[in-house]
């Protein structure tokens, strides 16, 4: 009977860490603060378990991002050309349902904050639904 307990405690274990997983695959929103204001950015995630990789899309031009995702802990880094000089940018943040908030640190020399929402589809309402759409009445 101790053995069912164990096993029994073991697999709720198990289903309570993979049911509170969350996955950040899709569309994001960043903001990123910077010396020189506030940066926009859309980044595309594509999660593999721990695994992360995928891209941010800018002004300047996209570039490839990598890193890992645990529990709610999301940390990536990606490189960009930064007055003809390679800067590799480090970003620690806690993921919250749609958003997640952290740091940005640049090349070790410098930090700020850095955010993200989930992107939400064109024609779809904050809760990710397709809003009604009106139809012409033949009368």
């Amino acid at each position: 009977m101790k053995v069912f307990y164990v096993i029994l405690a073991v697999a709720l274990l198990a289903f309570t860490r993979v049911a509170s997983a969350q996955s950040v695959t899709g569309e994001w929103d960043a903001l990123m603060s910077t010396p020189g204001g506030a940066r926009p950015s859309k980044i595309v995630f594509k999660q593999d378990g721990e695994k992360l990789t995928g891209t941010v899309k800018r002004e300047a031009g996209d570039v490839a991002l990598q890193g890992s995702v645990k529990g709610t802990a999301v940390q990536f880094t990606y490189t960009v050309d930064y007055n003809g000089n390679a800067l590799v940018l480090s970003i620690a943040a806690t993921l919250s349902g749609n958003s997640m908030k952290g740091t940005v640190s640049f090349g070790g020399q410098a930090e700020d904050e850095w955010s993200a929402t989930r992107a939400t589809a064109k024609g779809n309402d904050a809760h990710g639904t397709s809003a009604p759409v009106a139809t012409p009445s033949h009368q």
